[in-house]
C-alpha cells in the first residue's frame, strides 16, 4: 500500500460504514487532530526511499495513527495488529478499507524505532504546544512541574546489579525504574515538555529539563523547593511559586514548624499544584500506562513523550467540546 492508495468506498465498504458501531471517542479524535500540521512536519523530516525494490511502504500518516492507537488502547506491536483486523472502528479511524492490508507487527515495531532512533516523540510534542498556543488554548499564564514514578519491565538482580536487565532503571524511593517529568499548561491541562531519568534522581535536579522558556508562573511540590533559587536566578521574569520545606533543625534538636506565611502559602500552592495530576492519572488508569513494556532508556523516554501526545490529543477533546458547550 503506497502513499497514494485509492480511497474510493467500494460495496463493501458501504455495508460496513452502515454496521460499524460507533467509537465516539476514535470519531472525535479523526475530526479534531490538527493532521495537516503533522503531516507536513513528517513529509519535511522523514526521508522515505520510494525506489527500493519490493512492496511500497506504508502511508507515514497510517504508521502515526497506529501508535496512536497503541498508546491509547495499551496495545503491544503483535496486539495492534492483530485489534486492526478485528475491530472495524480502529479501520475507519486508520481509513482502512476492508480489502486494504494492514501493517504486521514487525512494520509496526520498525515505525516505533525509528521514533525513538529520530526523538520524534519530543518534536512533536513540541510542534503540537505550537499548535496549541497559536490555536489560543495555551495562554502561558503558568506552569505545573510534576514527576511520576515510571516502574521498569524488569526485577533488579538482587545479588549481581550488572546482570539486571535494563541497565539504565535505576532505585527510587518508589522501587526500580525510571522517573518522568511534565511541565503543564495550568489553565489547560496541557502538556508542554517532558523529561525522564533513572528514579535514583531527584525531582529538582532535572527540573531544568522541563522548562520552556516562556513560563510566568511555576508550581511545583516540595520536592523542587531546593532548586527554588536557582529558577529564580535562571527565570527573573517567572514567579517561582513551589512549597516550602521544613528545615532540618540542629543536631538532637526538633525540625522547627514552618512560619504562618508559608504555610498559608502551601494550601494556596498545593491546591493549583494538584492539577498536574490529572495528566498522569488519565495516563495511568485510563491507557493503563503502569508498567513499562520496553527497557532502557532512550526507548522508556520515547514511550513517555508517546504517552504525552497521546494525552495531548485525547484532551484537546475535551477543551473543543467544552468551549463549543
Amino acid at each position: 500500500m503506497g502513499e497514494g492508495f485509492n480511497k474510493e468506498l467500494s460495496f463493501a465498504d458501504y455495508v460496513v460504514n452502515q454496521v460499524c458501531p460507533d467509537n465516539k471517542f476514535l470519531d472525535e479524535m479523526a475530526e479534531i487532530i490538527p493532521w495537516h500540521e503533522l503531516q507536513s512536519y513528517f513529509n519535511g523530516h522523514i526521508k522515505r526511499n520510494h525506489n527500493k525494490p519490493g512492496r511500497p511502504a506504508y502511508p507515514i500518516m497510517l504508521m502515526f495513527k497506529i501508535h496512536l492507537l497503541q498508546q491509547w488502547y495499551d496495545l503491544s506491536d503483535f496486539q495492534a495488529e492483530f485489534q486492526i483486523n478485528d475491530r472495524l472502528t480502529f479501520r475507519k479511524f486508520l481509513g482502512l478499507a476492508i480489502e486494504d492490508s494492514v501493517p504486521d507487527s514487525t512494520t509496526i515495531e520498525n515505525f516505533r524505532h525509528m521514533m525513538e532512533e529520530q526523538d520524534l516523540g519530543k518534536k512533536l510534542v513540541k510542534i503540537l504546544d505550537d499548535y496549541f498556543v497559536k490555536i489560543g488554548l495555551i495562554r502561558k499564564e503558568g506552569n505545573l512541574v510534576d514527576a511520576t514514578f515510571l516502574r521498569a519491565n524488569s526485577k533488579p538482580h538482587k545479588k549481581n546489579p550488572d546482570k539486571n536487565s535494563d541497565i539504565d532503571a535505576k532505585y527510587g524511593h518508589k522501587g526500580f525504574g525510571y522517573s518522568g517529568t511534565i511541565n503543564m499548561d495550568k489553565k489547560s491541562k496541557l502538556i508542554r515538555k517532558t523529561n525522564v531519568t533513572a528514579a535514583n534522581v531527584l525531582d529538582f535536579q532535572s527540573v531544568e529539563e522541563v522548562l520552556v522558556g516562556d513560563e510566568k508562573e511555576i508550581y511545583g511540590d516540595k520536592g523542587y523547593a531546593p532548586a527554588r533559587e536557582t529558577l529564580r536566578e535562571k527565570m527573573p521574569d517567572c514567579i517561582i511559586k513551589i512549597m516550602h520545606k521544613r528545615q532540618h533543625g540542629k543536631k538532637g534538636e526538633p525540625t522547627p514548624e514552618l512560619t504562618p506565611k508559608k504555610q498559608e502559602a502551601n494550601k494556596i500552592y498545593a491546591k493549583e499544584r494538584a492539577r498536574v495530576e490529572h495528566g498522569f492519572a488519565v495516563m495511568k488508569e485510563r491507557f493503563k500506562f503502569k508498567r513499562l513494556r520496553y527497557r532502557g532508556l532512550e526507548r522508556v523516554a520515547a514511550k513517555f513523550d508517546s504517552m504525552a501526545i497521546a494525552y495531548n490529543l485525547s484532551r484537546l477533546g475535551f477543551l473543543l467540546r467544552t468551549s463549543c458547550a
